[in-house]
Order: structure tokens, then C-alpha cells, then sequence
């Protein structure tokens, strides 16, 4: 498996995102997540299981 991490970071130095790139899709964590779209934990947890539960990826 060949995969690759990118770090991004804004003009003033604070956000920085990890992002890992494996066949063409892209991986996040939970936290990187919450800051990306400034969004709560609870809120893209809310998301991720809709993602689960109507098949978009699989566990």
C-alpha cells in the first residue's frame, strides 16, 4: 500500500491539516475534520456514522 501525508499550513502559520492520500481518496482524522469545516466533534461524528449508514464507505 502506498500512501503519502501532506501537511497544509494558512498564511499566519496556525492551521495545519495532516492529510493522507491513498488510491485517489483522502484521509482525515476526527480533529482534523473539526477544524477543516470548524465544525464540533459531536456534529462530524453525527456525519461519519450517516456516511457509514447509508453505504458510502465501509467500516
Amino acid at each position: 500500500m502506498n500512501s503519502e501525508i501532506l501537511f497544509y499550513q494558512s498564511g499566519d502559520g496556525h492551521t495545519k491539516i495532516q492529510v493522507r492520500l491513498e488510491k485517489d481518496t483522502v484521509w482525515l482524522t476526527q480533529a482534523d475534520m473539526v477544524e477543516l469545516f470548524q465544525s464540533s466533534k459531536s456534529n462530524i461524528s453525527e456525519h461519519i456514522k450517516h456516511v457509514f449508514a447509508e453505504g458510502e464507505l465501509e467500516e
